[in-house]
């Protein structure tokens, strides 16, 4: 489990703690920014849903994060995006108001988490960007890096294995591909070595030849 500033854990201290099983929508799009929850354990997708019902996911967000995004925002605005939890998660809730107060008292709390906004903005941006990339190896590739980076740990073997189960509709998801692309491209990226899947949805990524 990632360590969780001292300062942002003590925001939320001794406020309710939750549980939400894989697959409960948090968050839903058009919702009131009025809890702001820190991430305790687990994988939180923050996503749209295209004209056809497909979802775009946008985001992949890990502990400590705390959200939505619209608390950045000064809490008048709608929530974007949905928010599920992509594995089982944990987290602790706050009213909006509150944190908003302690943030107001404390520059040190407010500096603490808009640096942890302001990256995880940059990655968000980064991410976005990539799905402009013409082809469909760029895309998976630019996914893939984002996943060995941000949420896979060190094997003894030296490959990088993502920390949550990974299947081809969730690539597809995080790309725009379809599924049928997204499995074709992970079978040529398989073949040069880029990836490996020990076991069925789980998924180790050879990060040194991937950003070399």
């Amino acid at each position: 489990m990632l360590e969780i500033n001292p300062l942002i854990e003590k925001a939320f201290k001794g406020i309710r703690d939750k549980h939400y099983p894989k697959g409960q929508i948090i968050l839903f799009q058009g919702d009131e920014p009025v809890t702001a929850f820190l991430l305790q354990t687990g994988i939180i997708k923050v996503y749209d849903i295209d004209d056809q019902g497909n979802e775009k996911i946008l985001h992949l967000l890990k502990p400590s994060a705390v959200l939505p995004f619209a608390l950045y925002s000064g809490i008048s605005n709608p929530i974007q995006w949905f928010y599920s939890a992509l594995t089982d998660c944990d987290v602790c809730e706050i009213p909006a108001d509150d944190l908003k107060k302690q943030m107001h008292a404390s520059n040190e709390l407010t500096l603490q988490l808009m640096n942890w906004f302001s990256t995880e903005m940059h990655e968000l941006l980064v991410r976005v960007s990539s799905l402009g990339k013409t082809n469909t190896r760029d895309k998976l590739v630019a996914a893939l890096t984002f996943l060995g980076v941000h949420h896979a740990v060190q094997r003894p073997s030296g490959w990088w294995r993502v920390t949550f189960p990974v299947n081809h509709q969730l690539l597809a998801d995080m790309t725009g591909m379809t599924r049928e692309s997204a499995a074709m491209t992970m079978k040529t990226l398989k073949d040069e070595r880029l990836i490996r899947q020990p076991r069925l949805t789980i998924l180790e990524i050879n990060l040194d030849k991937l950003l070399a």
